[in-house]
């Protein structure tokens, strides 16, 4: 079975209990050499990781998820990587993150990790601090008062 391990899975050293192939994106890869490296890449050798992208279409298919649930305001470049290679090979993906477990579980792809998984999907859209005005995408400032326009729980 393959998996796709996001950063956090590779620099926290999750425990993959099943045998099979490993990979990640080069975003990833470039997450952990921010952090610290030794622990990291000790484990993305024990485990034969493979670094690889994943095609347009894929890429394609996580953005219109992630605008469906409106995580595309908070899930960064790598996030989407991640979804899009693991919803192209089929793969189980290992990630904490909410949000990406959030795209995952509208795409159908398996999600394993340490924490507590989500429990239902999450709609999220975008509300200005100041007026209260509601937009469906984020926004710098809002164009009406000009407070800060914050992610909240969109209510179906």
């Amino acid at each position: 079975m393959p998996y796709v391990l996001d950063a956090t899975a590779i620099r926290a050293g999750m425990s993959i209990q099943e045998k099979g192939q490993f990979f990640t994106t080069p975003g990833v890869i470039g997450e952990i050499r921010k952090g610290p490296v030794a622990r990291s890449l000790e484990l993305a050798v024990e485990i034969s990781l493979t670094v690889t992208e994943p095609g347009d279409a894929a890429r394609k298919k996580v953005m219109e998820a992630a605008r469906k649930t409106g995580d595309d305001g908070r899930l960064s470049e790598t996030d989407m990587e991640i979804l899009a290679l693991a919803w192209e090979m089929k793969a189980v993906l290992v990630s904490d993150d909410y949000s990406v477990q959030n795209v995952a579980a509208v795409l159908k792809i398996p999600i394993q990790g340490n924490l507590d998984g989500i429990r239902k999907v999450i709609n999220w859209t975008f509300r200005c601090r100041g007026c209260g005005k509601y937009y469906d995408e984020m926004q710098p400032d809002c164009p009406i008062c000009g407070a800060e326009v914050r992610t909240v729980r969109r209510k179906d």
